[in-house]
């Protein structure tokens, strides 16, 4: 049975030293993280870490609505226009967005659930989306060891701030989990960001050049604008629904698995820093989108190989993978993170994929596969959820992100 291009014989890609340089960063960042979520399972009670989840949930709602397509715009827009032009007009929509919008939103939720966390987050939710569009700048110009460097830094940081701030001071509550990331991000932000307000030069006439990068970030953003609130529900509903049939201790059991397995992401974000620039350079040269296809495949077919048979082993070692690196008090969510791994395979691969629809702004497809998986994944929470608890919702997170990656590949393929 011929099933496309991913039925042809593997290529295996070439192992450049600029991927070498990614693969050895992501495997820093890799180690700093699973010690990260070491020390927070030893020192976070699943209650505290679900109180905690369901606030950051509702940030990443926020930053996916507000900050991601304005990223992904931004990035895009580096291969039509001068940068300069670009930054300063990505940098007026990120001013308008964190001094106008998000305090808006922060004062209004602090108000409402009359808790002052919600200045923290508002920190959080700024720092991560500077530190992101620094990250994303030169990941997208192939800077590729300034990149590592910041990518390992942040993660170094994120582990000294938790053992400072929550280990070291002994406040073992949500509050400080906040403190912590806001002082970690807020750091990074400043880092990451300083050396794209350099390239920032005044100009006599900058409306024609303002004018076009609106429309094409509007073209761009309206699209993803949907998109965003489909793939939060994608992501992250789940936990409202366990929250809603269960406990929060259930939510932090389900958090902390999660976040376990969706460590599979680590073994495809050194792809994605590699491949993103390549597809950028298509766009650069005004190269039909279907150039970036053999390019795409020649890494994503291997990659299902190789990430498949990881969640194989991790299956089959989950307890001892749970015990090594969370704690015997978190044993429900050793069944759920291979199952949460499986799902982030298909997710992963999914990301390859949209590389090409980023860069080229074919966005509607993302829209597509997204709503379906949107639709796959509520159905079968809601199913299963009330019947297998916490390993129901994983359940769903495989089986949604499997049907996701079936109609994004075909779509691939038109």
């Amino acid at each position: 049975m011929n099933v496309g291009p991913f039925s042809k014989p593997v290529r295996w890609p070439v192992w450049s030293g600029s991927l070498l340089t990614l693969l050895s960063g992501q495997g820093l960042s890799a180690g700093l993280s699973l010690l990260y979520g070491k020390l927070t399972a030893l020192y976070i009670s699943p209650d505290v870490w679900g109180e905690y989840s369901l606030l950051l949930v509702a940030v990443t709602f926020v930053h996916s609505l507000l900050v991601s397509p304005t990223i992904q715009s931004f990035k895009s827009a580096l291969g039509q226009f001068s940068h300069p032009s670009a930054i300063r007009f990505y940098g007026q929509v990120a001013g308008l967005i964190y001094l106008l919008v998000m305090p808006l939103v922060a004062l209004l939720a602090g108000l409402y659930y009359q808790n002052p966390v919600f200045g923290l987050i508002w920190l959080v939710a700024v720092g991560q989306g500077l530190y992101q569009a620094g990250a994303d700048y030169r990941n997208a110009l192939g800077q590729h060891r300034q990149f590592t460097r910041l990518q390992v830094g942040y993660a170094a940081g994120a582990l000294v701030s938790f053992g400072v701030v929550v280990v070291g001071l002994q406040h073992y509550t949500s509050i400080a989990l906040w403190q912590s990331a806001a002082l970690v991000n807020g750091l990074f932000a400043v880092l990451s960001i300083t050396p794209l307000t350099r390239q920032v030069r005044p100009v006599q006439n900058p409306f024609p050049d303002r004018i076009q990068l609106f429309r094409a970030y509007q073209r761009y953003v309206t699209p993803l604008l949907s998109m965003a609130v489909w793939a939060w529900v994608l992501n992250y509903a789940d936990r409202y629904l366990i929250r809603l049939y269960l406990t929060d201790a259930d939510v932090g059991q389900y958090s902390m698995g999660y976040s376990l397995g969706a460590k599979l992401l680590l073994f495809a974000s050194p792809l994605l820093a590699f491949l993103s620039p390549q597809v950028l350079s298509l766009r650069t040269q005004n190269q039909p989108p279907s150039t970036a296809n053999p390019l795409l495949l020649r890494y994503v077919r291997p990659y299902l190989g190789l990430a498949g048979i990881a969640c194989l082993l991790f299956f089959l070692s989950r307890n001892w993978v749970g015990t090594l690196l969370l704690s015997d008090r978190y044993s429900p969510a050793f069944d759920v993170a291979p199952l949460v791994a499986v799902g982030y395979l298909f997710l992963t691969s999914i990301h390859l994929l949209e590389l090409k629809w980023y860069t080229f702004g074919q966005t509607r497809y993302i829209l597509l596969h997204t709503v379906f998986g949107v639709v796959v994944n509520l159905a079968f929470n809601v199913l299963l959820i009330p019947r297998l608890g916490i390993a129901g919702a994983a359940w769903a997170t495989a089986i949604g992100y499997a049907a996701q990656f079936a109609l994004a590949r075909f779509l691939f393929q038109r």
